[in-house]
């Protein structure tokens, strides 16, 4: 933990002001083992392995216990980075820049690894702070802690230990796997100051009846339960088929001036054709990913779009990506 991460903090108890009661180990700038306290109700927080900490895993429900011992172990699993990543990642938050990110001070809700916590970091962030529930902040430290201006910690998006000074916040990926999707997007958008900007995507339900028939029920009754490692290998044989339907049809297909007409008419084609030229590893962090969640909800546009309108955000822009998820792009009110 950096030290200057102290001005961004605040008790998550009680909004108190936390300061820095002792260190046990540091390494140049970064405060690896120690303990915070708040000034207002004495509560402590370690500082362990260089991420402050904030969530008492004995008081997690089952079910985001389970959420985040899962996709901990993945995110520690499928740690390495990929270049296809900025790409990707400016898709999800659409119309953001890599410009748009310079000087600002940047909340990212269910950091994982550390990835887009990077690319804000290096697009010129004043700051940027990623939080993650899971123990994917130990990857996400690794990966970021060379970085002058990015942070980790490992905190619940319900119980943010963050003051409301935020530019820009942005959750991809993360609200629909809560307990309460639209309870996460109001506590996220809580943090983001009068005039910023918040950018959240999710799956759309739109597109996607088939995996709500078909996967979830499976996802929810057998694979998100059994080991992780397990489904590591178990999800190779979905992941082969994906993988020669991408790389023996949709790719090639969509590369021909006349079979991009006729791959417009097959199942699934704008995200299948997205992922053509992605690789075995990221295909098979695609279907893990699909297969390891507790909990996955499938968000309608108009549930999607009362979020906003209830949160009175101005300047929205509501896309549907690939045709099988929702992003929602919008600036906070004052009166917020």
């Amino acid at each position: 933990m950096k030290p200057n991460l102290l001005d961004y903090l605040a008790c998550p108890d009680c909004s108190g002001e936390l300061q820095l009661l002792s260190v046990k180990s540091r390494e140049q700038e970064e405060i690896i083992e120690g303990e915070l306290g708040c000034t207002s109700c004495a509560r402590p927080y370690p500082i362990a392995r260089g991420v402050p900490r904030f969530v008492d895993q004995r008081a997690l429900g089952e079910g985001k216990a389970a959420t985040a011992a899962n996709f901990g172990w993945q995110w520690q699993h499928f740690a390495e980075m990929n270049e296809r990543y900025a790409a990707q990642f400016l898709s999800w938050i659409a119309p953001v820049k890599p410009e748009f990110f310079a000087g600002k001070l940047v909340l990212e809700a269910g950091c994982g690894k550390g990835r887009h916590t990077r690319l804000a970091a290096a697009w010129g962030a004043r700051e940027v702070i990623g939080i993650d529930l899971s123990d994917a902040v130990e990857t996400a430290f690794v990966a970021t802690r060379g970085m002058e201006h990015a942070h980790i910690v490992q905190a619940d998006i319900y119980h943010l230990p963050l003051r409301r000074i935020f530019d820009y916040a942005f959750a991809i990926g993360v609200l629909h796997h809560l307990p309460d999707p639209r309870a996460g997007f109001f506590s996220l958008a809580s943090r983001v100051k009068p005039g910023g900007h918040l950018t959240v995507w999710v799956y759309s339900a739109e597109n996607n009846g088939w995996v709500m028939r078909w996967i979830s029920p499976l996802r929810e009754r057998l694979t998100s339960r059994i080991s992780p490692r397990a489904l590591l290998h178990l999800s190779k044989l979905p992941t082969a088929v994906l993988y020669a339907a991408t790389k023996l049809v949709y790719g090639p297909l969509s590369r021909l001036k006349r079979g991009a007409a006729l791959a417009q008419r097959l199942f699934y084609h704008d995200y299948l054709t997205a992922i053509a030229d992605f690789t075995w590893r990221e295909q098979h962090l695609i279907v893990f990913d699909h297969l390891v969640a507790p909990t996955a909800f499938y968000i309608p546009r108009l549930e999607f779009e009362q979020w906003w309108r209830a949160l009175g955000a101005s300047d929205l822009v509501i896309r549907w990506h690939n045709k099988n998820s929702w992003l929602g792009f919008g600036r906070i009110s004052a009166a917020d």
